[in-house]
């Protein structure tokens, strides 16, 4: 009994160790086979292996795998086969807890990648620092590389890379970017320069040792500060040491023979220059210290012809005005300001009135009694007298003439008659009238000029004003003083461009027409004028309203006999009633654009004379493909037409 007892104490010892590594993570004891079987299955058999919780995407279900092993697998094994096999078919299992896993398609695990260290077949993080390779180029380089879902960003500001992608693909990403990095190691050296200035060294040295024409690039690269007159040189070290020596020999010119310049302007105005040259030389002649070598007066001459400056000065100072001279010496900006004017307006008049006449001639007892109430009728009493009898009143043909001369400014409908009956002359006319006028104006007018330089657009006409008029006794030697006066649209702007490219524009808009003369008895004129004064910011192709004006103006006159004009229906006859209705709409919008190259010039030149071609061959029927236009340009200037 004591034997047997013992035995299975041996036995359980050594049976308890067997079992322990038969439940151990590591020991090898499952197979999988499954044929073409759901995704689920899949799923099932691994949560119950390995414990974990699984969560799927709705996506998951519709999926069928295979998965086939010869030899028994440990738990890891299994679970690292399990995530392969999402991968294959476009899933990744994402942490969602200790033991709780989310199965999701990549697209949407990419953005959940952590930075830590997880499996080789899920998604990581990494963020890859570059001392010498650009980031971008070396983005585009590992981006065929990098799995279908992954991303690479680079960052050009701190020289990085982002990568997201597999675990296991990532230290050959890695690899491949330290390689880049190490096969591009630069120097970069910074060179002071005493006597040559900036640019003229930046130029001679990447002329010597940048990149040829050939196509071949040595990757050598040169910056100049014009402020500290210092060039910064990258490339390797062979050809830095090149560039330095090169330099230090050239930099030895003797510094007091080279005291005279002659710089050639481009852009820039020599007249504009040389004062702003001269208040540089007299502020570091002033600033030389008591212990230095008194510096001579620097000499500045602008020849106009070539327009170039002549400078003789000391090294230092001529070096400074070099610097001054580049800076200012730039191709300006221009800046094509079009301002749109768009004015409607819509004027109504209507009047009616009754005039009677009533007068006892020569013998009669009848008195005399009238009335006339409208601006525009004829008058009654010549018309009466002129048809009923042109001598009454002992008158002459006086009669006939006014009634003409008040039938000639008539306008509307006159219905009336006059009459004579023994010794009492009567009459009555109605008037009526109504007008309606309707205007619309549109213009366009625009101008090109410089930044901050001020540009005027004039076009309209001179009329004669009346200033004075003098009549001499008996009318002898009369003389008039007349002064002439624009009339037209008139367009003046100063623009200023800022960094932004925001302009401001400084603008004074006018439009001016004749509205016509003040009366019949008078030849001056009455003129209409609009203007605009003001400065406004735009941006560069933006059209914005500067001003404008919505006006309403509703006028009624009545002209009546008192009390009786006021009784109902009858009064009608006893009066006489006006209406002026006027409309204005009045806007004037801008549009200001920045021309910095020569293909901005050439693109709003080419716009502008489209239309005025297109506007030619619509109003002339009989040209066939060619306008006048194109034809004169190619004639007289011997150049194509400016169409893109």
């Amino acid at each position: 009994m004591k034997a047997l007892l013992l035995s299975m104490i041996l036995i359980g010892a050594v049976s308890a160790p067997a079992a322990a590594e038969m439940n151990s993570p590591q020991a090898s004891r499952h197979v999988l086979n499954l044929n073409d079987v759901e995704i689920t299955a899949l799923i099932d058999d691994v949560s119950i292996i390995t414990g974990y919780t699984f969560i799927l995407h709705p996506d998951v279900r519709r999926t069928k795998v295979t998965v086939m092993s010869q030899s028994p697998m440990s738990t890891d094994d299994v679970f690292q086969v399990f995530l392969s096999t999402l991968r294959v078919h476009g899933f990744a299992a994402v942490p969602a807890g200790r033991g709780v896993y989310r199965i999701v398609p990549e697209q949407t695990a990419i953005g959940e990648a952590g930075t830590g260290i997880a499996g080789p077949n899920s998604f990581v993080t990494q963020v890859l620092k570059l001392n010498s390779f650009s980031a971008i180029e070396a983005a585009q380089m590992i981006k065929p590389l990098v799995d279908a879902q992954g991303q690479v960003v680079a960052n050009a500001r701190s020289n990085t890379l982002v990568i997201v992608d597999y675990a296991s693909n990532m230290p050959r990403l890695r690899g491949l970017v330290e390689g880049l990095d190490a096969s591009d190691a630069a120097a970069i050296e910074t060179i002071a320069l005493r006597n040559v200035p900036a640019r003229e060294m930046e130029g001679i040295l990447t002329d010597l040792l940048g990149n040829k024409d050939d196509g071949s690039s040595s990757n050598f690269e040169v910056a100049a500060s014009t402020t500290s007159n210092a060039i910064v040189v990258r490339g390797d070290e062979l050809t830095v040491g090149r560039a330095e020596r090169i330099a230090a020999e050239l930099d030895e010119a003797d510094p007091v023979r080279d005291t005279l310049r002659v710089i050639r302007l481009v852009n820039s105005d020599g007249e504009e220059i040389v004062p702003i040259l001269e208040k540089i030389a007299a502020t570091m002649a002033a600033q030389s210290g008591p212990g230095e070598l008194e510096v001579a007066g620097a000499t500045i001459a602008h020849h106009i012809p070539t327009n170039s400056l002549v400078i003789s000065a000391s090294p230092e100072t001529l070096l400074a005005m070099e610097r001054v001279v580049e800076a200012l010496d730039r191709r300006r900006a221009q800046v094509l300001v079009e301002a749109i004017i768009v004015e409607m307006s819509d004027d109504t008049a209507r009047e009616l009135g009754v005039q009677f006449l009533l007068s006892g001639t020569e013998g009669s007892d009848i008195p005399f009694l009238s009335t006339n109430f409208s601006r525009s009728a004829p008058n009654l009493l010549s018309l009466a007298g002129a048809i009923a009898d042109p001598t009454v009143f002992g008158g002459s043909e006086a009669f006939a003439s006014g009634a003409v001369g008040s039938l000639l400014g008539l306008e509307g409908l006159s219905l009336g008659g006059t009459g004579r009956s023994g010794n009492t002359l009567f009459g009555a006319i109605l008037t009526a009238v109504e007008s309606d006028t309707n205007s619309r104006v549109l213009s366009k007018p625009f101008n090109m000029t410089l930044d901050n330089g001020t540009s005027e657009l004039v076009v309209g006409q001179q009329i004669p004003i009346t200033t004075g008029e003098t009549l001499g006794n008996n009318n002898s030697n009369p003389f008039r003083t007349v002064q002439r006066e624009e009339v037209g649209i008139k367009l003046t702007v100063t623009p200023r461009i800022s960094a932004d490219d925001t302009v401001r524009l400084d603008i004074y808009q006018e439009v001016s027409s004749i509205s016509g003369a003040i009366g019949t008895n008078s030849t001056d004129l009455i003129t209409n004028l609009r203007t605009i004064e003001t400065s406004v910011l735009a941006d560069s192709g933006e059209i914005i309203v500067i001003g404008g004006l919505i006006e309403h103006t509703d006028t009624i006159v009545n002209s009546k006999v008192p009390i009786i004009g006021d009784v109902p229906v009858v009064g009608n006859l006893f009066k006489s009633e006006g209406r002026d209705v006027g409309r204005t709409n009045l806007m004037v919008f801008i549009k200001p654009t920045i021309v910095r190259t020569r293909e901005d010039a050439r693109a709003v030149t080419s716009r502008n004379y489209r239309y005025i071609r297109a506007e030619e061959l619509l109003r002339d029927e009989k040209l066939d493909s060619e306008s006048s236009i194109d034809a004169f340009i190619t004639e007289v200037l011997g150049d194509t037409p400016p169409v893109q």
